[in-house]
């Protein structure tokens, strides 16, 4: 039985719901959209099991965005490692809706901080993230003959 966490709201017209195997196509169609480059079918599929909400257009019933995070309960931390918006439904607020209902979700696994890395000349998701918390705690470069240098930014859920 498919759970709506969050009901579509009337002026964004979409809701918040755990991601389930038979979405992986449109969730596949959304990553290839956003980053060009996607992970695989399996990448997607073993990530079902950790907290993976998408966002469903309430006039079209298609996903349209979705978030994948993992928990390490060792350490108390959650890790968001994909937040990925349809370019069509971009700047609706979308992105924010799901890290929002993301957050409660590992507050509820008794996850104490957040934490996820962004490439820096990606402005505008730096901007979302500072905005909701997030601050910058490392900057790293996995590689330094390329030119990918990412913010590792992290947020203490306190609610």
């Amino acid at each position: 039985m498919t759970v709506i966490l969050i009901e579509a709201r009337r002026e964004m017209g979409t809701g918040i719901r755990v991601a389930r195997n038979f979405d992986l196509p449109q969730i596949m169609e959304v990553e290839r959209l956003a980053f060009g480059t996607q992970w695989d079918y399996f990448n997607f599929k073993a990530s079902l099991d950790d907290v993976f909400l998408v966002a469903i257009d309430a006039d079209s019933a298609h996903i349209v965005g979705f978030l994948i995070a993992c928990c390490c309960k060792i350490s108390k931390r959650g890790i968001i490692s994909r937040v990925a918006v349809h370019p069509k439904h971009q700047g609706r607020g979308i992105a924010t809706q799901l890290l929002e209902v993301a957050f409660g979700k590992l507050k509820e696994k008794d996850v104490d901080d957040v934490e996820l890395d962004v490439d820096v000349v990606k402005a505008g998701a730096v901007r979302l993230y500072k905005r909701l918390g997030f601050q910058v705690v490392e900057t790293f470069s996995p590689d330094f003959e390329e030119d990918d240098t990412f913010f590792i930014m992290r947020k203490k859920l306190d609610f």
